[in-house]
């Protein structure tokens, strides 16, 4: 990680949000607490600014807020929030290994992996528990009690490392803030719990230096034929995102094809769940 003193404010700022934006989300707080910090803020801006610029700059945010919405409410298409979308019905696919012998007996179908902690100090308020990721808390100090960031980082730093070595452990992809990840195989998730990264926050967790934390974790094997995913009007989410550089396609022989892989595939009209799991109309197997 390079040095603050050598990052742009850019890199700076995006250093930060991968540090803090996952653990303080506008969803911590209540309705009253973002009142009374509004209003804290108004009295600060009256105390320490000219009296017309305190009284516009709530108003100016407010008018450019309703604005925003305004525009974005008449035409929702053309807004930046249907950018990322891909328009009609897709499916999720993956490819086959690109050597055959680096095939297993699980790598034919899809892995799901599902990741959390829990917060548990002084779990003595009425709040509903918040989250960060997987990460449940239920504490009066929400989302800033003892441990939060530290289970973020240790993480976050699993992630990176299961990015850096995807080919080679069949890491896929890991869904938007819900720590679940997708892999190849079996064995590439074994992989990914042997790492430096999984065993630090292992060995963290085990030594008690986490005293308020609970942590679990879900796994689920699909083989081929017994998944499939559909997206409609979205943009590309969880195993549709899966983008590896390149990738064999399945084939027969020679009519395998290695090219640039693409993580969603037109889905035929009038699928079905069974069609899409490359089954008959009743279910069976092929």
């Amino acid at each position: 990680m390079p040095a603050y003193s050598d990052m742009s404010i850019r890199d700076w700022y995006s250093q930060l949000e991968e540090i803090l934006g996952d653990v303080l989300e506008h969803q911590d707080f209540s309705m009253q607490t973002w009142l009374a910090l509004g209003a804290a803020f108004q009295l600060f801006a009256l105390a320490w600014l000219p009296s017309r610029l305190s009284f516009w700059i709530p108003l100016a945010w407010l008018a450019y807020r309703l604005l925003r919405t305004a525009l974005d409410s008449w035409n929702p298409r053309r807004s930046k929030l249907w950018a990322p979308i891909r328009r009609g019905r897709w499916m999720g696919q993956l490819p086959v290994p690109e050597n055959p012998s680096e095939a297993t007996e699980t790598s034919d179908g899809v892995v799901m992996f599902l990741l959390g902690a829990r917060l548990n100090q002084c779990a003595t308020t009425n709040l509903p528990p918040s989250r960060v990721g997987m990460l449940t808390v239920d504490s009066p100090l929400g989302k800033l009690g003892p441990g939060a960031v530290q289970v973020n980082d240790v993480f976050n730093d699993m992630w990176r490392e299961a990015e850096r070595n995807s080919s080679k452990w069949g890491y896929s992809q890991r869904a938007p803030t819900f720590w679940i990840s997708y892999w190849k195989d079996l064995q590439g998730l074994q992989k990914f719990s042997e790492g430096a990264a999984h065993r630090l926050g292992q060995n963290m967790y085990n030594s008690n230096k986490l005293p308020f934390v609970g942590i679990m974790h879900e796994t689920y094997y699909a083989p081929k034929g017994c998944w499939e995913t559909i997206y409609d009007n979205m943009p590309p989410w969880g195993l549709g995102k899966y983008q590896p550089s390149t990738a064999t396609f399945p084939g027969d022989g020679e009519s395998r094809d290695t090219k640039a892989f693409e993580g969603l595939t037109q889905s035929p009209k009038g699928s079905t769940m069974f069609r899409r799991m490359g089954r008959a109309k009743d279910g069976t197997e092929v």
